[in-house]
């Protein structure tokens, strides 16, 4: 078994870097690494659409192609991420937005097993956190078998028996043969795990993660969440597929009109002087 640790924060020893430690160290690998996404050399996405279609590579040559890299070579990932302002690391996002280049790329991820940590310092701010760290897992088609919230502000204030023992357990979900999915909470998606979920007054509710939907109903305890089975989830290969292809439309329809679209775009241009710099070498 080779596992991989993705830690998406600056801090040195800090509380994600510590329980993607405890995690790995639990695992019967026989190999382990671990890769710090900030210090990764990652541009962002320029919306170039070059990578369409499937067969197309990211025209930007950084960081990204090793990180994909150690991804394949990997049974098993572990990505753990500090929350900051109600969200993930920056890092998962900008590396996100690049991860249309392997939409259509299932065959060469599907299969190995993911568990997702988000660490958060005040209570009650969360926020998405958990949700994007999923959605980042589930874009590079890795199957995530469960997540960890762990609330815990000062490097280090995660090493408690309590939170430990929760860690191992989760990564124990990773070994080849275990137990699949953590069980997930009756207020979740069924589909893809999302505690976000959008409440209409008819009582309709849609997963505004993956689109999955449903409705509300009447039970015992109060009520509950029936959901609808949907064709193939987003986060599937088939759904990112499908996506895919959507895309190249799009791209496609943008190079059959791009001369009548530049005529009206160019209008906007005679406002550019509006736009600023930084000063160079003025600071206040």
């Amino acid at each position: 078994m080779k596992a991989l640790a993705l830690v998406a924060s600056p801090r040195k020893l800090g509380n994600s870097e510590i329980l993607a430690k405890e995690m790995l160290a639990s695992l019967p690998a026989a190999e382990r690494r671990m890769i710090r996404l900030t210090d990764l050399r990652i541009e962002q996405c320029r919306a170039c659409y070059a990578c369409l279609p499937a067969e197309k590579d990211c025209v930007i040559k950084d960081d990204m192609t090793f990180l994909l890299r150690e991804i394949r070579w990997a049974d098993a990932v572990i990505i753990s991420s500090a929350c900051y302002f109600l969200g993930p690391h920056t890092s998962i996002k900008t590396i996100g937005d690049r991860l249309i280049s392997v939409l259509q790329e299932g065959s060469r991820y599907a299969g190995k097993k993911c568990a997702t940590v988000l660490t958060y310092g005040v209570p009650g701010w969360e926020g998405y956190g958990r949700e994007a760290v999923r959605n980042f897992a589930g874009f590079l088609h890795l199957d995530v078998v469960g997540s960890l919230t762990v609330q815990a502000a000062n490097p280090g204030t995660a090493i408690k028996p309590a939170i430990l023992e929760e860690a191992r357990k989760l990564a124990e979900r990773l070994i080849p043969g275990q137990a699949g999915v953590t069980p997930r909470p009756d207020c979740c998606c069924p589909a893809c795990g999302s505690s976000l979920l959008q409440l209409k007054p008819t009582g309709d509710i849609r997963c505004v993660m993956c689109n999955c939907t449903g409705r509300i109903t009447a039970a015992d305890a109060g009520i509950a969440l029936r959901f609808v089975p949907s064709g193939h989830p987003r986060f599937s290969a088939a759904g990112m597929a499908e996506h895919g292809r959507l895309l190249e439309g799009i791209k496609d329809d943008y190079i059959a009109s791009r001369k009548e679209l530049s005529v009206v775009r160019k209008n906007y241009q005679q406002h550019d002087s509006w736009w600023i710099k930084p000063d160079a070498g003025i600071n206040e």
